[in-house]
C-alpha cells in the first residue's frame, strides 16, 4: 500500500478512476431478467428544482447501501435511476428566477416561454443531481437509462392510466370544496395538503347571529377564519344535544343568547360576564328551523336576499366553540354536504386566486386574509363581536411555496379512490413496512382516503388527456400519442417532447364522426401522479413486458418519512386503478435530517448542507459511515458535520490494521493461495480460532440486520468489528508473533485468518463505505490472492462457518479482565506499558484459561487467581475482582523505562522514514542514572525492539538524526542512523 495514511478524496478520486476503466459499476448492474434470485428497486426521483443536500444524501445512501447487499448476496439487482422533472417545484424556481409573482405574470412572460424554462432548469440541476447526488456519493443507480417524469414515452402512462380509469368508472369530474394555494392557483389534492402542515396563529373570534324577529337574541358561533362569514349559508346544531337560551348583561343592555347548554358556564367566564341566568332549553333538534339575520346582510347585500336558518348535524360536537357551527358551504366540505343534504346554496365569492369577487360585496377585490381583519372591525363596529382572542393550531399550507392555504368549492377532476379504498388497504396489509411501528401512518391514511384530486391549474406538468365536445360537453378521453395524432384536426409543428406539454396540446383539437371539435380541459396532473406511474412508467412496460413482469411487484421501495402520504401512496393508488394489486412487496421509511440544533433545515435559516460542499470537504465514505451509525434509518438524525471526524478515524483505524498486515505479511512472504486458511487452520493458535468465529458473528449479523433493513446496526456491528475486534484486540495479541524473525507456523496460520477475517470484512465493508473498501481490496487483497474477484463489489457475502460459543464467551471475559486491570493501573498509576510482577483475578476463570495471553495483555510476569494482599490495588466489576501492586520494584522499574525509550525510538524510526526491516545505529545520552541502569540491565530488549544492530551509552556521532525527549522528569537525547549491513 502506498499511501502512509488514509486520504478520502484522494482515494475516491484514484477509486473512481478505477471503476470507469474496468466499468464495474456496469458489470454490477448486469440484470439477468430470469435470474431466480432478483432483488428489483424502484428508485423514488428526486425533483430536479435544486441542489441535492445532506437530506437527499442520507436517503441515498441506504438506496445504495441496500442494493449493494443484494446484490452481494447473488441477487440480480434492478438499479435503475430516476428523475421528477414537473410540476410546482420546477415552476417556483422558475418564477423566483424570472421575477414572476402570479399566474397572470406567466401568461404575460409567455407559457410557451415559461415551460422551455423549466426544462432548461430541470437539464442544469440534473449535472448536480448525477455528480453529486449520484456519482460522488458512491451510488451506482443507473443514470444512462434513468426514467424521466417529462418525457413523452412516461407522459403517455399517465394517459393510459387515465384513460383506464375513465373506461372503468373511476373519473370523475366534480363540484367539491377542495384546499387551494391562492399563491400558485391551484388545487391540491389530501396527500399534497398533509405534506404542508405547520403551526400558525389565527384569529379565534365569537359572534352574535341575530334571530329573525326578535331584537335582542343571538345565536352564539365561533370560527378561526372570519374571511368565511362572508358567505355563511346556515348555523348547524347537534340533534341530541341540549342548547340554553341565556340572558345576559352585555353593554348596557339584556340580550338572550343561545348556546350549549354544558359549555354556558366556562363561555361565561371566558366573556367576563358575571350576571347571566338559563331561560330555556332545546335540543337541536328543537333549535333546527330557526332563522337568523346574516350578521353582514349590509355589507353583502346579496346575502340579505334569501333566508338562513339552523340545521341539524352530526359532525358538530363540543369540544371546541359554542356547540352553534358557523356554515360556510362553499369553504368547508362538512358544510358542502349538509348543503347537498338540505338544498342550502352554496356560495363562493372567492376566486382561485384568493380575491373576493363582486359576490363578496363590501369585500370584493380584497384578498381572503386580509378580509379577516376587515370583517372582525365591521363586526366589531356593528355590536356582533363578543370576544376576539387569537389560537395557535396546525393548518395546511402549500407543500411547495408555504402560502397558507384556503378551501373552497370548485368544479375539478377526480380519481375515485373511494371505490378502491377497501381493496387498497387489503393490498396494503401484504406489504412489509419498515419500521412496523410506523405502518399506522400508512394505513390510516389509507383507510380514509377520500378521492383524489387530480387536476392542477399550472402549466408545466402531465396535461390532462381529457377532451371535452364543443356541441354536448361530453368527454373523450386519449390514452396514446398514436391516439392522439389519429384524431387530431391538426398538429402544432413541434416534435413529440414540446406536443404533450402545454401550451402546444391546448392547441390541438380532435375530430370524431360523432362529434366535429373536442376541445381539451385546460389542467396539468397531479405532480404526484407523474411519479406515481414509475413502476410501470420507468421501463415502458407495456413495449417491454418481459423486463416488467420481472420487476413488477418491486422488492422495495424508501423515501421519507412523509411519503406515506406522498409517493408511496401515489405509487399505490395509480397501481391499483391499473391493475388492481400492490406495485411493491417492502417499503423502509426514512427519517429527516435536522440541524444540530436538532432545528428543520431551510434556505431560509441558512443551515443547509449542501451534498457538493459536504462531499468535497469530508469525503463520500465518511460521510456515509457516519450517516449510517448515528441513528436507525427511520429516526430523525441532527446533522453535526463535526462529528463526522469520528467515522474517519474509524476508517483511519481500517487502513491501520490492513497496512499492519500488509506490512508483515510481505516480510514473511505470506501468499494466499499457498498458506490457504484450510490448510493452516490446525496450526493455528486460541486467538487466531477466536478471531475466525468473531468474523463469522459478523457475517451472521451484518446479514440478519441488513434483511431486517436494521442498517444502522449492521454498519454498527461491522465498526465494531474493526475497531474493537481487529485493531485493539486481536492486532494487540498478533503484534508478539509478528515481530519474530523466525518463521513459525503458527504465524502463517494467523496471517491465513487475518487474511480471511480482512477479505470478509472488505467485502462488507463495501455495502457501506465503497470506495476505501475497493482500495484495499485492489492494493493488498488482491496482491496476496491473485484470483481474488476483479472488485471487491463484485465478490460474493461470505458464508458464515461454525462459531466456537464457548472460546467466544472465554474471550469476551479475558478483555473484560484486561479492561478491570487497566483500571486497577489508573488508580495506581501505573502506566500499561510498565511490567508488574503479578496480577491476581477473582471470579473469571474461563479467562484464566488463557492466562498467558491474559499476562501479555495486562503486561504481568505472573496472572493467577487468589487472595489480594493488604496493600495491593484492587479493582471490582461485574463480579470479577483484579489485584495489582501497589508499586514497582527496581528490576521492572528498569525494565518500565527501557520501554519508555522503545516507543522513543519507534516515532523517531517513523520520524527519519525508515521502513520497518531497516536496521539502525542507536546512541543514548542522558545523565539520569536510572536511564543508565535501564539500558544497562535491557540493552538486548531495546536493540531488539527497535533493530539496532549497534546501542550505546553516550552522544552520537554527528550527522544523525536525534531529537531529546524527557521521560519520568529524566532529560535524555536519543541519536539513530539506518545501518548498513
Amino acid at each position: 500500500m502506498t499511501p502512509s495514511a488514509y486520504d478520502p478524496l484522494k482515494i475516491e478520486e484514484e477509486v473512481r478512476a478505477f471503476w470507469d476503466e474496468r466499468e464495474i459499476p456496469k458489470k454490477w448492474r448486469a440484470f439477468d431478467q430470469k435470474a431466480e434470485r432478483r432483488f428489483t428497486f424502484l428508485e423514488g426521483p428526486p425533483t430536479t428544482n435544486g441542489f441535492p443536500h445532506v437530506g437527499h444524501i442520507r436517503g441515498r445512501t441506504y438506496k445504495d447501501v441496500v442494493l449493494r447487499f443484494w446484490r452481494s448476496r447473488g441477487f440480480s439487482v434492478w438499479a435503475q435511476g430516476g428523475w421528477d422533472m414537473q410540476g410546482l417545484p420546477v415552476e417556483l424556481e422558475v418564477e423566483q428566477r424570472q421575477g414572476l409573482k402570479s399566474k397572470k405574470d406567466i401568461e404575460k412572460f409567455g407559457v410557451d416561454k415559461f415551460v422551455q424554462e423549466c426544462n432548461k432548469l430541470d437539464d442544469y440541476y440534473l449535472q448536480f443531481w448525477e455528480e453529486w447526488g449520484t456519482k460522488r456519493l458512491g451510488l451506482w443507480l443507473d443514470l444512462e437509462n434513468a426514467y424521466q417524469t417529462r418525457k413523452p414515452q412516461y407522459i403517455e402512462y399517465a394517459w393510459r392510466l387515465l384513460k383506464r380509469a375513465h373506461e372503468k368508472g373511476l373519473l370523475a369530474e366534480d363540484y367539491r370544496v377542495l384546499w387551494f394555494c391562492p399563491r400558485c392557483e391551484t388545487s391540491l389534492s389530501d396527500h399534497e395538503v398533509d405534506l404542508g402542515y405547520a403551526e400558525r396563529e389565527d384569529p379565534s373570534i365569537y359572534v352574535k347571529f341575530r334571530v329573525e324577529g326578535e331584537e335582542d337574541e343571538y345565536l352564539v358561533i365561533w370560527t378561526t377564519t372570519p374571511w368565511t362569514i362572508v358567505d355563511n349559508e346556515a348555523v348547524a346544531v347537534a340533534p341530541d344535544v341540549a342548547y340554553a337560551k341565556v340572558e345576559v348583561s352585555w353593554e348596557g343592555r339584556r340580550e338572550r343568547w343561545w348556546m350549549a347548554e354544558k359549555l354556558v358556564p366556562q363561555l361565561m367566564q371566558m366573556f367576563g360576564i358575571r350576571e347571566w341566568r338559563v331561560l330555556e332549553i332545546k335540543n337541536g333538534k328543537e333549535l333546527a328551523g330557526l332563522r337568523y339575520i346574516h350578521p353582514l346582510a349590509e355589507e353583502v347585500p346579496e346575502r340579505a336576499t334569501r333566508q338562513h336558518q339552523v340545521y341539524p348535524a352530526d359532525f358538530v360536537t363540543l369540544e371546541q366553540g359554542t356547540g352553534l357551527v358557523h356554515v360556510a358551504p362553499g369553504h368547508g366540505p362538512e358544510d358542502f354536504e349538509l348543503a347537498l343534504k338540505y338544498g342550502i346554496r352554496v356560495t363562493n365569492s372567492v376566486e382561485i386566486n384568493g380575491i373576493y369577487n363582486q359576490l363578496g360585496g363590501k369585500y370584493a377585490g380584497m384578498y381572503v386574509f386580509d378580509v379577516d381583519k376587515k370583517v372582525i372591525e365591521d363586526l366589531k363596529a356593528k355590536g356582533l363581536l363578543v370576544y376576539k382572542s387569537s389560537i395557535r393550531h396546525e393548518y395546511p399550507h402549500c407543500w411547495r411555496c408555504g402560502t397558507k392555504l384556503i378551501l373552497r368549492a370548485d368544479r375539478q377532476w377526480f380519481i375515485r379512490i373511494s371505490v378502491l379504498r377497501e381493496r387498497m388497504y387489503d393490498e396494503l396489509k401484504k406489504v412489509k413496512i419498515y419500521p412496523e411501528k410506523l405502518r399506522y401512518r400508512f394505513d390510516d391514511f389509507v383507510r380514509n382516503a377520500r378521492d383524489w384530486n387530480i387536476s392542477r391549474s399550472r402549466f408545466w406538468g402531465t396535461p390532462l388527456p381529457i377532451w371535452r365536445c364543443k356541441k354536448d360537453g361530453r368527454i373523450l378521453v386519449i390514452g396514446s400519442i398514436e391516439e392522439l395524432k389519429r384524431l387530431a384536426k391538426e398538429l402544432p409543428p413541434v416534435d413529440d417532447f414540446w406536443l404533450v406539454h402545454r401550451p402546444w396540446i391546448d392547441q390541438v383539437k380532435l375530430s370524431t364522426p360523432d362529434c366535429d371539435e373536442w376541445i381539451r380541459e385546460p389542467y396539468v396532473a397531479d405532480v404526484w401522479m407523474d411519479s406515481g406511474i414509475a413502476w410501470i412508467a420507468a421501463v415502458d412496460g407495456e413495449r417491454n413486458p418481459e423486463l416488467w413482469s420481472a420487476l413488477y411487484p418491486f422488492s422495495w421501495v424508501t423515501e421519507a418519512i412523509d411519503q406515506t402520504r406522498g409517493w408511496f401512496y401515489s405509487l399505490l393508488a395509480t397501481s391499483m386503478v391499473y391493475l388492481g394489486r400492490a406495485p411493491y412487496k417492502s417499503i423502509l421509511i426514512s427519517g429527516h435530517i435536522l440541524d444540530k440544533q436538532g432545528q428543520k433545515m431551510s434556505k431560509s435559516k441558512g443551515n443547509v448542507v449542501w451534498a457538493k460542499d459536504l462531499l468535497s470537504k469530508y469525503g463520500a465514505d465518511p460521510t456515509r459511515l457516519y450517516l449510517l451509525t448515528k441513528a436507525a434509518p427511520w429516526e430523525a438524525l441532527n446533522f453535526d458535520p463535526d462529528e463526522i471526524k469520528y467515522a474517519l478515524s474509524q476508517l483511519n483505524i481500517l487502513w491501520n490494521v490492513v497496512k499492519f498486515a500488509d506490512t508483515y505479511m510481505q516480510l514473511d512472504g505470506f501468499n494466499a493461495q499457498k498458506h490457504t486458511l484450510p490448510t493452516m487452520i490446525h496450526k493455528a493458535l486460541d486467538e487466531d480460532r477466536w478471531l475466525l468465529s468473531e468474523t463469522n458473528l459478523l457475517i451472521q449479523r451484518v446479514a440478519k440486520h441488513m434483511e431486517n433493513f436494521e442498517i444502522h446496526e449492521a454498519a454498527k456491528a461491522w465498526v465494531d468489528f474493526i475497531v474493537e475486534t481487529l485493531s485493539h484486540r486481536y492486532i494487540r495479541l498478533l503484534r508478539r508473533r509478528v515481530w519474530t524473525e523466525e518463521p513459525r507456523e503458527d504465524k502463517y496460520a494467523a496471517y491465513a485468518v487475518l487474511f480471511h477475517a480482512l477479505r470478509s470484512a472488505l467485502i462488507i465493508g463495501g455495502i457501506f463505505v465503497p470506495h476505501v473498501a475497493e482500495y484495499l481490496w485492489q492494493h493488498f487483497i488482491r496482491k496476496y490472492d491473485q484470483n481474488a474477484a476483479e472488485s471487491v463489489h463484485l465478490a460474493q457475502y461470505p458464508e458464515p462457518g461454525e462459531v466456537d460459543e464457548e472460546l467466544v464467551k472465554s474471550f469476551d471475559e479475558l478483555f473484560t479482565v484486561f479492561s478491570i486491570a487497566a483500571e486497577a493501573r489508573n488508580k495506581a498509576g501505573i502506566k500499561l506499558r510498565w511490567p508488574i510482577s503479578r496480577l491476581i483475578v477473582k471470579g473469571a476463570q474461563m479467562a484464566l484459561k488463557h492466562a498467558d495471553l491474559l499476562a501479555y495483555l495486562a503486561n504481568a510476569k505472573v496472572v493467577e487467581e487468589g487472595e489480594c494482599s493488604a496493600d495491593w490495588i484492587v479493582h471490582e466489576e461485574r463480579g470479577i475482582t483484579v489485584c495489582i501492586p501497589r508499586k514497582l520494584d527496581s528490576e521492572l522499574f528498569y525494565e518500565a523505562l527501557a520501554r519508555e525509550l522503545v516507543r522513543r525510538v519507534q516515532v523517531m524510526r517513523k520520524e527519519a522514514g525508515l521502513s520497518i526491516e531497516d536496521f539502525i545505529e542507536l546512541y543514548i545520552e542522558t545523565e539520569a542514572q536510572d536511564l543508565r541502569d535501564a539500558v544497562k540491565h535491557f540493552g538486548q530488549y531495546i536493540a531488539n525492539e527497535v533493530r539496532a544492530t549497534r546501542l550505546e551509552l553516550g552522544v552520537g556521532p554527528s550527522g544523525l538524526y536525534s531529537r531529546e525527549w524527557t521521560i519520568e522528569d529524566m532529560r535524555v537525547k536519543i541519536y539513530l542512523k539506518k545501518a548498513t549491513r
